[in-house]
C-alpha cells in the first residue's frame, strides 16, 4: 500500500510506501517458530522430549528453507538491511559461533569425538540472520503482532502442559518456564483492562506453582519485582525520582536476601534440581576451567561429562550452559558471548523508551526484555543452549528483537496509547 504524503516546506508530493502485514514468506517462518515452540514443550504437553529425539532438528530443517526464500525475497526487492546497526551489535556473537563451529568440526572430523559442540554454533547463527528478517517493514508492528500472539499461545500451551504435573509425570518443567513467565509478562503490558491483567498476573502465579520448580520461582518473584517499580517509577514525579530510585534498589535487595535467607531456612520442604549431580558437575567444570583459563578447550571436547552413579558411568552435560562456555572456550568465548547479550540488552531498552508512547511496542520490548532475563537465568542452570529447539526459539525472539529495536531507533513510531 502506498500513501501520498504532502511536506509543506519544500512544496514536495512523494510516495512512502507501507506494509500492512507479514508477506509470505514471514507467515512460513511464524509458523516454523512455532513448530519450534511446540517441541521446546514437547515434554510436559506429550510426555516426549521431542527435542532430544531423533527428530530434534526438524524445526530446523523446516525453518531453513523458509529463511533461505525470505531472503531471497529480501535481496530480490532490495529491501534495506541495517547491516551496520546489526553488526554493532552481534558481531562478537558471530566470532564465538566461528570459534564453536572451528572447535567441534576438528573434534569431530579429527579427534573422534561424536557429541559435540556443533549444534550450538550452528544455530547461534540465526540470530544475526532472524534480526534482517523484518527488512521489508518501515516499522516493527506487524512482526510484533505476529511474535505476541505466537508467544502468548505457546504460554497457554506451557501452561496446559505444566498442569500434566498433578496427574501424572510433568516432564521438563524447569526448561520451559522463561517462555511461559515471559509470555504472561508480556500479556500483563500488553492487555488494557485492569480484569485482564489480574487473570495475566493470575496465570503466571499458577504456572510457577504448577512448575513447582526453582527456576519458575525465581521468574515468577523477578516479574512481579519488575512490574511492582515499573508502576512506582509511572508515578512518581520527576523531583521524586532519585529518592524512588533509593527507594526501589533497597527494597528490591531487601526482598531478594530475604528470599535467599527463606531458601537456607526451608529448602528441606523446596525442590532441589539435584544438587548432588549438579555441584559435582560445576566443580568439575570449574577445575576444567581454572586449567585452562583463556580458551578452555577450545571445543575440542564432547559436549557430556561422565558421572559415576550406582556403579554406572553416565554421559550427561554440565548442568549450565554458562559454565560449559567457561570450560570449552574460557575467558574468550564467556566475553563473547555475553558482551553480545549486554549489545541485546542495551539495543531493547533504548527501543523501550524510544516506544513509551505506542503502547503494543512498548508492552513487546518489554516483554522481550524480560524473555532474555529469564532465558538467561534458565540456560544458567540449565544445558539449554545444546537443544535446537530452545535455540531457535532464544535466537529467533531476540534475533527478531535486535532487528525490530533497531527499526524503531530509526524510524520512531507516532504516538498509540
Amino acid at each position: 500500500m502506498n500513501t501520498l504524503t504532502y511536506e509543506p516546506a519544500g512544496l514536495m508530493l512523494k510516495y512512502r510506501r507501507q506494509e500492512p502485514g507479514l508477506c509470505f514468506t514471514e507467515w512460513l517462518l511464524v509458523a516454523a517458530l512455532a513448530v519450534a515452540y511446540l517441541f521446546s514443550m514437547s515434554s510436559p504437553i506429550f510426555g516426549i522430549q521431542l527435542q532430544i529425539s531423533s527428530i530434534k532438528h526438524l524445526p530446523m530443517i523446516l525453518l531453513a528453507p523458509a529463511l533461505a526464500l525470505h531472503c531471497l525475497g529480501v535481496f530480490i526487492n532490495r529491501s534495506h538491511i541495517d547491516a551496520a546497526g546489526i553488526f554493532r551489535v552481534t558481531w562478537s556473537l558471530v566470532l564465538m559461533a566461528c570459534l564453536v563451529i572451528t572447535g567441534s568440526l576438528v573434534a569431530r572430523q579429527a579427534l573422534g569425538v561424536v557429541e559435540t559442540f556443533l549444534t550450538l554454533g550452528v544455530y547461534l547463527l540465526l540470530l544475526p540472520i532472524f534480526a534482517a528478517v523484518p527488512a521489508r517493514h518501515i516499522d516493527a508492528v506487524p512482526w510484533a503482532k505476529a511474535v505476541t500472539v505466537l508467544w502468548i499461545g505457546a504460554g497457554l500451551a506451557g501452561l496446559v502442559g505444566e498442569s500434566a504435573r498433578f496427574a501424572g509425570d510433568g516432564g521438563l518443567l524447569h526448561e520451559i518456564e522463561f517462555i511461559v513467565a515471559s509470555a504472561f509478562f508480556l500479556m500483563f503490558y500488553v492487555v488494557r483492562s485492569v480484569p485482564m491483567k489480574v487473570i495475566a498476573l493470575l496465570l503466571m502465579i499458577v504456572a510457577a506453582g504448577l512448575n513447582q520448580k526453582l527456576t519458575g520461582y525465581i521468574l515468577t518473584i523477578a516479574a512481579l519485582l519488575y512490574m511492582l517499580v515499573a508502576w512506582g517509577w509511572a508515578r512518581s514525579g520527576p523531583r521524586w525520582r532519585g529518592f524512588y530510585i533509593s527507594l526501589a534498589g533497597t527494597t528490591v535487595v531487601g526482598v531478594v536476601c530475604a528470599l535467599v535467607l527463606g531458601y537456607f531456612e526451608f529448602r528441606a520442604v523446596l525442590p532441589t534440581g539435584n544438587p548432588e549431580v549438579r555441584l559435582q558437575q560445576y566443580e568439575q567444570a570449574m577445575r576444567q576451567f581454572f586449567a585452562s583459563p583463556i580458551w578452555g578447550s577450545a571445543y575440542l571436547e564432547g559436549s557430556g561429562e561422565v558421572f559415576i552413579e550406582n556403579a554406572r558411568a553416565l554421559n550427561i552435560p554440565t548442568h549450565s550452559d554458562v559454565l560449559d562456555m567457561l570450560k570449552h572456550g574460557g575467558v574468550i568465548a564467556f566475553s563473547l558471548f555475553f558482551w553480545a547479550y549486554w549489545r541485546i540488552f542495551r539495543v531493547l531498552s533504548r527501543a523501550i523508551v524510544v516506544s513509551r508512547q505506542h503502547h503494543l511496542l512498548h508492552a513487546f520490548f518489554s516483554g522481550l526484555r524480560f524473555f532474555q532475563f529469564g532465558a538467561l537465568v534458565t540456560f544458567s542452570l540449565n544445558p539449554l543452549l545444546l537443544k535446537g529447539p530452545f535455540q531457535i526459539v532464544i535466537c529467533s525472539s531476540l534475533g527478531l528483537g535486535v532487528g525490530l529495536a533497531l527499526m524503531t531507533l530509526r524510524n520512531p513510531p507516532a504516538p498509540r496509547p
